[in-house]
């Protein structure tokens, strides 16, 4: 599942604006909703789907 989401504001020594790709989405099992990658594939960053809500934009 790809989509792209930018960051509302910094956050986790990301800058606000950064755009990620969701990359994988994970299942209740997992402690993280989702995985997310920079749309240059240089960074990862894992987020509770609490965090995507807080400081992500679709």
């Amino acid at each position: 599942m790809n989509r792209k989401l930018t960051l509302t504001r910094d956050y986790r020594g990301f800058d606000a604006g950064t755009e990620f790709d969701r990359v994988a989405t994970y299942d209740s099992w997992h402690v993280s909703a989702a995985k997310l990658e920079t749309v240059d594939s240089a960074r990862r960053l894992e987020v509770t789907a609490d965090e995507l809500a807080e400081f992500f934009a679709a």
